[in-house]
């Protein structure tokens, strides 16, 4: 029922005006958390007592060691993120949002007595925390005070209280129990159990598209710092343009921000039908630990955040298992994901992916991230979702996959993993040279594979928002 409440109102919200359309929606947007996210949850503890975000007065919250707390509830639990410090880039600082309030940890200064707690909604210096690792896996959390979080574990009147008041000590390991801090992974990349079997079979019969919107930090795209509203408003527009009166039965996003999702998922069901979009954050690991943290999105042009960078996935509505994967990536560079769904009622199964990006020069410059010709990542990349696309079709299922691989038909051996008993859309037939119309300037860089089998027809669509073009495949 809610659902259909949901869908009749962005029905009418869009028939009203572009402007207005999400209007109303976009207040999941601003959500505590956005529900959709397979970001990896943590939990925080300090000398074995777990760290808990309290309600204060006026809503103000304080952060303390829990003694009282036995398992990791919401208000234990916390996302890991990065934003771009100049001079260290992403990975170099950490920051913790609660999963209980949607706002970032901040130290508090002085006259505050550096208490810590959850009152922030953007990033910056004083929501930053440079972890420094410890003997037995723990962590020294210093903060831009240049003083160590501390729990008051003895005599303190508000006991358990955190408080960035530790001056460094000579060595770090030199810090006391109060001082160490460990990460606990709080489930998973969505679900932590196998896909269901499936209790339908698929349809030959299917309508997938891909498109990289170009929704963070390029200004050479129309959605450059646009709020997550706007972003869903015209992606949704552009989509239902391109798809005419037919309905996608997945659709494969990249370089997306977390808080549009949700809205995204009510745009498109003003004309698509119920549909279930999730999303999956990049990653860094932040320097000198093995510890990832969420790449944030730049924040709109008026200074709102739009929570995480990564993709996201759109699927029916019946999608009862999502599921995300960190792929194998080059150290100190984006940690590339992954996102599957399946549907057990239609035996299909979709995965949407974001390859690390092949070498590129800017002004003689050499750019990106895979650039060892000797040691490339993106075959590990390929290899990692040929593996979970063998284990979902070994289950029963039809499964769909790609998304932008950044691999030129130059470097299509990069990616030779993933063709055996599939077929790419660029493809007439299996056996046919692996070409196809353009995506990204005047390179291919965009993939959609399927099972051998169906007649399969692939389009390529400029939605003029983004430097990638749709692409589109459907198969009869």
């Amino acid at each position: 029922m809610l659902k259909r409440i949901r869908l009749l109102l962005a029905a009418v919200l869009t028939a009203l005006s572009t402007v207005v359309a999400l209007a109303a929606p976009s207040a999941a947007a601003d959500s505590p958390v956005p529900p959709s996210s397979a970001g990896q949850r943590w939990a925080l503890k300090v000398a074995g007592y777990y760290v808990t975000v309290s309600a204060g007065a006026n809503g103000d919250t304080k952060l303390r060691a829990n003694p009282t707390a036995t398992t990791p509830q919401t208000p234990e639990q916390f996302t890991l993120h990065t934003d771009w410090v100049t001079g260290a880039g992403f990975g170099s600082k950490v920051s913790f949002r609660s999963e209980a309030t949607g706002n970032y940890v901040t130290t508090e200064d002085d006259a505050s007595a550096s208490l810590l707690r959850t009152r922030a909604t953007t990033t910056g210096a004083w929501e930053r925390f440079t972890l420094k690792p410890l003997s037995g896996g723990a962590f020294g959390l210093l903060a831009s005070n240049g003083k160590y979080v501390a729990a008051e574990l003895g005599t303190y009147p508000d006991k358990g209280l955190l408080r960035a008041r530790t001056a460094p000590p000579a060595s770090p390991d030199d810090l006391g129990s109060w001082e160490r801090f460990t990460l606990e992974k709080v489930g998973g990349h969505g679900s932590t159990s196998p896909a269901p079997a499936p209790t339908g079979q698929a349809p030959v019969a299917r309508d997938v598209v891909s498109w990289n919107v170009c929704a963070n930090n390029n200004e050479s795209c129309s959605l450059d710092a646009a709020p997550p509203a706007t972003v869903a408003t015209n992606v949704s527009n552009a989509l239902h343009q391109a798809m005419g009166t037919r309905r996608p039965d997945a659709i494969f996003f990249q370089e997306i921000c977390e808080k549009a999702a949700k809205p995204l998922e009510l745009a498109l069901e003003s004309w698509a039908g119920p549909m279930d979009v999730r999303f999956m954050p990049t990653d860094y690991t932040i320097a000198g630990t093995s510890i990832q943290a969420q790449k944030d999105c730049d924040n709109t042009s008026d200074g709102v955040s739009r929570g995480s960078f990564g993709i996201a996935l759109a699927v029916p509505d019946s999608n009862t298992w999502y599921q995300g994967t960190v792929l194998p990536s080059p150290s100190a560079k984006e940690q590339r994901p992954m996102l599957c769904a399946v549907m057990p009622a239609e035996g299909s199964a979709y995965c949407n992916a974001h390859f690390s990006s092949g070498p590129y020069f800017v002004d003689g410059e050499q750019r990106g991230d895979d650039t060892d010709p000797d040691n490339p990542y993106r075959p590990r990349q390929a290899q990692a979702m040929r593996t979970t696309v063998d284990t979902l079709t070994e289950a029963g299922y039809t499964t769909y996959y790609g998304g932008d691989l950044n691999t030129t038909q130059n470097d299509v051996g990069h990616l030779s993993a993933l063709y055996p008993d599939h077929q790419e859309c660029g493809q007439p037939t299996p056996s046919s040279p692996h070409t196809g119309a353009p995506t990204d300037g005047n390179n291919k860089i965009d993939y959609i594979f399927g099972p051998q089998g169906p007649t399969y027809t692939c389009r390529v669509v400029d939605g003029t928002l983004s430097d990638h073009r749709m692409i589109n495949l459907t198969t009869s």
